[in-house]
């Protein structure tokens, strides 16, 4: 019974994993140096958590990040920027591993409910937003350690800030628009978060 368990786990997350990289190709618009709006492809791997725990979720996150990573080593336009080894670490670290990963803690909020029924999803709320600002902190480092030389007269900090914020603010909002409107239906509650 439990490798039966296991095997249901382990193909969900592989199906969630393959529509998160399926999304994740649907950009909607794209920043000049990374970085990119696309079609909520962050919500299915984040999905693996709140369906199967945070082992299976964190799994998942972590092999999507090698995904955006081996995405980035094949355009080749992200590590010719990193010239030292302390610089390819940090861009390795917090541009591709710790943040795509970090998206597995949304499931950590999964048992935040409330009674009424407009609140009924706030712990998939709250996690959406939590692992989408974790990614924004991530990416944050790195605009200010690194990318740092295209920041011109508004300095590193606020550079970082507008860059990675104009993208991964609509990033979320159009993830918790998508959610809103996929999760209002109590039959795809109990089908995506197990309810």
């Amino acid at each position: 019974m439990k490798n039966k368990k296991n095997l249901r786990v382990t193909a969900e997350c592989a199906v969630l994993l393959s529509m998160s990289i399926v999304f994740s190709f649907i950009k909607i618009w794209q920043m000049p140096m990374g970085g990119e709006v696309t079609f909520v492809s962050m919500l299915p791997v984040m999905l693996a958590g709140f369906r199967n725990g945070p082992k299976a979720g964190f799994v998942t996150t972590f092999v999507y990040s090698l995904f955006q990573l081996a995405s980035a080593f094949v355009s080749g336009n992200v590590f010719v920027y990193c010239t030292t080894a302390f610089t390819f670490i940090v861009c390795l670290l917090f541009d591709y591993i710790v943040p795509f990963t970090g998206l597995g803690f949304a499931c950590l909020f999964k048992n935040i409910k409330r009674d009424s029924a407009r609140f009924k999803n706030i712990g998939l709320y709250c996690g959406i937003m939590f692992g989408i600002i974790l990614r924004f902190t991530c990416h944050y480092i790195t605009g200010v350690v690194i990318w740092k030389q295209w920041a011109g007269d508004e300095g590193p900090y606020i550079y970082s800030l507008l860059y990675n914020g104009t993208y991964l603010l609509p990033e979320l909002i159009l993830t918790l628009i998508v959610c809103a409107i996929l999760f209002k239906a109590k039959r795809t509650r109990k089908i995506l978060l197990n309810e």
